[in-house]
């Protein structure tokens, strides 16, 4: 009988010692660093520095149309879906933003209303095509705000 229990309390100890030195697994396998998101941006704006120009040079030689810039803001729309999509395999980073984050943010929303406030009078048509890229941006704004608590109050302070 004392062996019974005695087997019983040496499993229980057993189990609980396995239970305590077993690491947790998170979603993703590892935790978010701010480098993390820094280079979902940097991958974000790498994307945008090619279609931005693009867009920018049918605006300056005034070709733009339905026809040409749709496939643009397309790509844009994709570009922006994707940060999103790898924003949310992230978790949130508990260390404090840096301003080279919010800097970097900050450009990339910069260069993008930039450029779509130089198409949005020329081809109304484009509107809802434009309200896309508007809704993508918001995502990625407010996946990147879940990550990073307070960038964008310094993104709104650049």
């Amino acid at each position: 009988m004392i062996a019974s229990r005695l087997s019983f309390y040496l499993m229980l100890f057993f189990a609980l010692a396995v239970a305590i030195a077993t690491p947790i697994s998170r979603p993703g396998g590892k935790r978010t660093d701010i480098s993390d998101v820094e280079a979902v941006f940097n991958t974000l704006k790498t994307s945008t520095d090619s279609i931005l120009p693009q867009i920018n040079g049918l605006v300056s030689n005034g070709t733009v149309t339905g026809t040409t810039i749709t496939p643009l803001v397309n790509d844009l729309t994709s570009a922006l879906n994707s940060a999103t999509s790898s924003l949310g395999t992230l978790q949130a980073v508990a260390t404090p933003t840096s301003n080279e984050v919010a800097t970097l943010i900050a450009g990339v929303v910069s260069d993008v209303a930039t450029t779509l406030n130089g198409v949005q009078g020329i081809v109304p048509t484009l509107l809802e095509t434009l309200g896309g890229v508007d809704l993508a941006l918001s995502k990625v704004l407010a996946a990147v705000d879940g990550l990073l608590a307070g960038v964008l109050t310094l993104v709104a302070n650049l």
